[in-house]
């Protein structure tokens, strides 16, 4: 394979220089370290908001029976290419920053990102239709600079996906915003390892080349992985816009509950490309077909850090913030009202009869459920006799449930080579998909979600 990098010449042009790689061991939670020897650009062939990339290429660990300096004047032709990012200093200068604080961060990025791939080796234990995974970062230490600053190393990825498309943005730690290819895999994965961590972790900002991905962003249940942990805040905003599938029950995840009108707005959001997070950083001018992937990966980390904008915030710096603030506050009463009266509606006779008590309905419901790899809440279907229909039958007289639930429809809707069980939430997934809930209505509370409820509507109030 043609090696991208050949005209800028990195093994004639760069010294050499000794460097102790720091490798991270997500299963036992300890770092260990090797030596060897790199060879890196002087200057970045890009750099971000907050990082500068430099091309860097590292041999391999020499064999015990070659001698060094044969195997290195072998080894450089044969070298693997590596992108190295070091964190600037915050002051204009545009230099390394070599703080210790700026070290942590190198080595809590590489945590982050082995802690993706653990829960990435477990999506893929379930031998879902495509398997995905997280590049490999490292923390390589220079002693022989000045201050010994420390860059977060990872492997170079050029090229195009399966799918024909380059490094695609898939969600945000803040709501789905992937506008083209629509993957549902990606999706899954960020569902599947909150369900699989009982409601501790979700790794979102999933991105990269078709299934390899970067730089992603986990939330987690105590905010431990740095500024864009948006914790439950974020979980809410995730499964807000997540659409539930065929794919999704076939690995056995549960319904994230939502409201009628936040299942609308879903359907709204897949049939508009409308995101409900706060895209302009990502639509700007900065981000167009010539600027470097690294250098959007560092825009996006700023976004991060703004992605629970309200329209009240927003409204803060406008000189009728006042009269703004008073018109909210009526809109607020008017909602308040609007809810209190629709509760106290008679509602109307059912138009079809039920002829099973409410607990029963739902107890047939619940064993459906563990039979049927798709089923969800709105996938039935009721005959005119009140009865639920069974999927995948037509004949309103068909009612004996001769014909196995989910058989020959489950094929032909996925792509499992097997069915997982459904994932049972435990004690503490339902305590986290409490805190989840609560901070899904705080959400809608603060206007972050304004098109849910119509200004038209309450006009009618």
């Amino acid at each position: 394979m043609e090696d991208p990098w050949a005209k800028h010449n990195i093994p004639s042009t760069c010294p050499a220089e000794r460097v102790i790689r720091h490798i991270y061991d997500h299963k036992t939670n300890q770092w260990s370290s090797d030596e060897t020897i790199v060879k890196i650009q002087k200057e970045p062939f890009t750099n971000g908001a907050m990082r500068h990339c430099y091309r860097m290429k590292k041999i391999a660990t020499p064999p015990k029976h070659s001698s060094n300096h044969r195997f290195h004047s072998y080894g450089w032709s044969h070298a693997f290419n590596y992108v190295a990012k070091a964190y600037l200093v915050d002051d204009g200068t545009n230099s390394v920053d070599t703080s210790q604080e700026a070290k942590n961060a190198v080595f809590n990025d590489v945590v982050l990102q082995y802690e993706a791939a653990h829960w990435a080796e477990k999506f893929n234990d379930a031998d879902p239709p495509r398997k995905i995974d997280f590049i490999r970062a490292y923390a390589m230490e220079f002693p022989d600079r000045p201050n010994s600053p420390v860059f977060a190393v990872e492997r170079f990825i050029a090229g195009k996906g399966s799918y024909g498309a380059g490094f695609t943005k898939h969600n945000t730690n803040s709501g789905f915003v992937d506008l083209d290819l629509h993957r549902i895999t990606p999706q899954v994965f960020s569902a599947y390892s909150f369900y699989a961590s009982q409601g501790t972790r979700l790794v979102a900002d999933i991105q990269g080349i078709g299934d390899l991905y970067t730089d992603p962003q986990i939330l987690s249940d105590d905010y431990r992985f740095g500024d864009g942990d948006l914790g439950p805040r974020g979980m809410a905003l995730f499964f807000k816009t997540f659409r539930h599938c065929s794919f999704s029950d076939s690995m056995g995840i549960p319904i994230f509950k939502l409201s009628r009108n936040e299942l609308k707005h879903q359907a709204k959001y897949e049939d508009e490309d409308d995101s409900v997070s706060d895209e302009s950083s990502l639509k700007s001018d900065k981000i167009d077909s010539a600027l470097c992937n690294f250098a959007k990966l560092d825009i996006n980390r700023q976004a991060r850090r703004q992605s629970l904008i309200t329209p009240r915030d927003l409204n803060k710096t406008r000189d009728d913030d006042t009269e703004r603030r008073t018109n909210l506050s009526k809109i607020q009463k008017d909602v308040s009202k609007a809810i209190r009266s629709s509760l106290m509606l008679c509602k109307s006779k059912p138009s079809l009869n039920r002829t099973k008590s409410d607990v029963d309905e739902v107890k047939k419901c619940l064993e459906i459920a563990l039979n049927d790899p798709i089923y969800d809440h709105r996938a039935f279907n009721r005959l005119e006799s009140g009865e639920l229909r069974k999927r995948g039958s037509h004949n309103d007289s068909n009612t004996s449930g001769s014909e196995p639930i989910a058989t020959r429809h489950t094929l032909r809707k996925t792509m499992m080579k097997k069915v997982l069980n459904p994932m049972m939430p435990t004690d503490e997934t339902r305590a986290n998909l409490g805190k989840v809930h609560y901070h899904l209505a705080c959400l809608h509370g603060v206007g972050r979600f304004p098109e849910i409820v119509q200004i038209t509507v309450l006009a009618g109030t």
